[in-house]
């Protein structure tokens, strides 16, 4: 969402654009005064803007005399510099940098969610639905994408339930028994229970409750949803919204 600093901001510039500079002699027929109306109507909303916003930033002591001299262009250079200041337009934005302890860093998670499927289900349900978060700008563990050629696969997979927020669990036929499913679902089960934290998100692919009841009797309590009730897009959307909660509660 764009902040009142970065709209005003960028309307000025954009003002600014169709806006001639001002000249300090008469010319031809044209009347000084309202030839140059709109660049000191310019001018003074960029001294609003300047009270409003700018005195703390880096480029203040120049901006001052700029008004008070009313140099229209190098007000236009200093706004299209501070345009580009991402630093300061994340800081009138409310965004501050956090300094993370290098011993704590590496606990920070890596990916916003880990989709854990079978092969087997990803031409049918797993490739759509991983196009459907991806379109959202979520960070996503997805094999496909993560696993690189000359990757020892078992350590990128391993790492990548430890470095992930959440894990979608698309548990099907094609899941049970797996050798390397199970082990990913060991893995979150662990993480879940040692942390006490919402982790696992499943999603029942083609059978039914009793079937996962019955092949996996400890995902059984865990509050399931099932692909066929269910567009990829509107899963997508389910799924932000709990990453969404979980950055709020940070």
């Amino acid at each position: 969402m764009v902040s009142d600093f970065e709209t005003q901001l960028n309307e000025l510039l954009e003002r600014a654009k169709n806006t001639k500079s001002p000249v300090n002699a008469t010319f031809g027929e044209t009347n000084i005064n309202e030839y140059n109306k709109p660049s000191e109507v310019w001018m003074n909303d960029v001294q609003i803007f300047y009270e409003n916003y700018l005195k703390t930033h880096a480029l203040a002591d120049r901006i001052k005399p700029l008004l008070f001299h009313r140099k229209y262009s190098e007000l236009v250079s200093c706004l299209t510099s501070i345009s580009k200041d991402r630093k300061f337009i994340d800081k009138m934005n409310g965004i501050q940098e956090v300094a993370v302890p290098k011993y704590l860093a590496k606990g920070i998670p890596q990916y916003d969610v880990f989709i854990s499927h079978a092969n087997r289900d990803k031409e049918d349900f797993v490739e759509e639905l991983y196009q459907a978060i991806n379109k959202l700008g979520i960070n996503i563990f997805y094999d496909k994408d993560v696993i690189d050629w000359g990757d020892n696969w078992k350590n990128k997979i391993l790492e990548g339930t430890k470095k992930s927020e959440f894990a979608i669990i698309v548990i099907s036929k094609n899941f049970f028994d797996r050798e390397w499913t199970e082990k990913e679902l060991a893995e979150f089960l662990s993480r879940q229970n040692r942390n006490g934290q919402k982790l696992i998100l499943p999603i029942l692919h083609n059978i039914t409750l009793t079937q996962l009841q019955e092949q996996y009797p400890s995902v059984a309590d865990i509050q399931a949803i099932e692909s066929k009730k269910y567009t990829c897009d509107q899963i997508a959307i389910m799924f932000a919204r709990q990453l969404i909660k979980r950055l709020k509660s940070i």
